[in-house]
């Protein structure tokens, strides 16, 4: 490993990048998941051999495929809250620097937001069934948008600042904000394609990016807070995850569409409590566990959580791409079709895994990256 890789995994926090690189496996669990939930609604081409090459995939045109029963189980737990926290956790790492020296680099971090999101507007166009699906929004780019407005808040307003966004982020819940989203989403799937979603919705996120970042800066800035600083934080997690308990609609998950439902709690102000409070609390628990000296230093998954970028960054191409038609190629020869159960699905991650590594240690890594040796 490279020197500078070095000195960059010294300073980082082992627990989170195992908490990063758990999250990220669950998030492919349930992107291959769905994909494969609609493989044969939307994106099956090989229409033109139906009935000789691919004619055991035949009887499966536009039928839904559903999950075992483990696959929907891992998502029942998860989904409300696994692509919310990601982006908690970017924010925490983003409170790292203090004020002045954040705003001497926030040309650079705003240039990297720039490019990550270009990238994936790109990836929708590769990836999408349709016109619609490539020009939505979905949740990594919003990231990026959370991320750049807590950057600005910060370098000119500081810590109080990002507070008082997230006060204001509250009123979402007073002023009919998604009234406005939906209304958005259906004049551009009436004027521009019926495919259309605006998936990734800012009132869903933006509480968690302050979550993440009032909790980093507290661990960076605020060493008086040391000891007690992860049990306020678990403790206030506790407490909105009661406000659920006691007022919340069941989350339901549909085995056959793994996104239907994916942000269905972030839209109610119970549901979002839930979210913030779970991630605050299993976030709050790895710290205290860390600094108990009890690390979770597990080889694949903080890989995973350390190369994070790299891998949702191509996950979604080698997939639909390559992996999934490969797949129904062999089905064909074999006479299977596609399945979502969890064995096969985590298949499809690890065989997606070692293609990221040998991206990751091949001269490719250092051409795209513009790494000097």
């Amino acid at each position: 490993m490279k020197t500078n890789d070095n000195n960059e995994l010294s300073s980082r926090i082992v627990n989170l990048d195992f908490l990063r690189g758990f999250f990220i496996l669950l998030a492919l669990q349930q992107h291959f998941t769905y994909y494969i939930n609609m493989w044969y609604v939307d994106y099956f081409r090989d229409t033109m051999a139906l009935t000789s090459t691919y004619s055991v995939h035949f009887p499966m045109i536009g039928k839904q495929i559903s999950s075992d029963t483990l696959n929907y189980w891992f998502a029942m737990v998860f989904t409300p809250w696994v692509s919310q926290v990601y982006l908690t956790m970017a924010a925490f790492n983003l409170a790292k620097k203090d004020q002045l020296s954040f705003g001497e680099s926030l040309g650079s971090r705003f240039k990297v937001f720039g490019l990550i999101f270009l990238y994936f507007v790109f990836e929708n166009f590769i990836v999408a069934p349709n016109f619609g699906q490539a020009i939505s929004f979905y949740p990594i780019m919003l990231w990026m948008v959370v991320l750049g407005a807590l950057s600005l808040v910060y370098k000119f307003l500081g810590i109080r600042g990002v507070l008082v966004l997230t006060l204001l982020s509250c009123l979402r819940f007073i002023i009919p904000v998604e009234l406005i989203s939906d209304f958005f989403e259906s004049m551009v799937r009436s004027t521009i394609h019926p495919g259309y979603e605006y998936d990734a919705r800012l009132e869903y996120f933006i509480l968690s990016g302050c979550l993440g970042f009032i909790m980093g800066y507290v661990h960076y800035h605020l060493p008086m807070y040391k000891h007690k600083k992860d049990f306020l934080f678990a403790g206030m997690g506790l407490l909105l995850v009661l406000i659920y308990i006691l007022i919340g609609d069941k989350f339901v998950m549909y085995r056959d569409d793994f996104f239907r439902t994916e942000h269905d709690l972030a839209r109610t102000f119970s549901g979002t409590a839930y979210v913030l409070g779970i991630q605050a609390i299993v976030i709050s628990a790895f710290l205290w566990l860390e600094r108990r000296k009890i690390i979770f230093n597990i080889p694949l998954l903080n890989w995973m959580g350390i190369y994070s970028l790299m891998i949702f960054a191509l996950h979604r191409i080698l997939f639909v791409k390559v992996i999934a038609p490969t797949s129904v190629m062999f089905g064909s020869l074999f006479g299977r079709v596609l399945t979502a159960s969890t064995l096969e699905v985590y298949i499809y991650i690890f065989i997606t895994l070692a293609l990221c590594y040998f991206v990751r240690v091949s001269p490719l890594s250092d051409i795209i990256l513009q790494k000097r040796r």
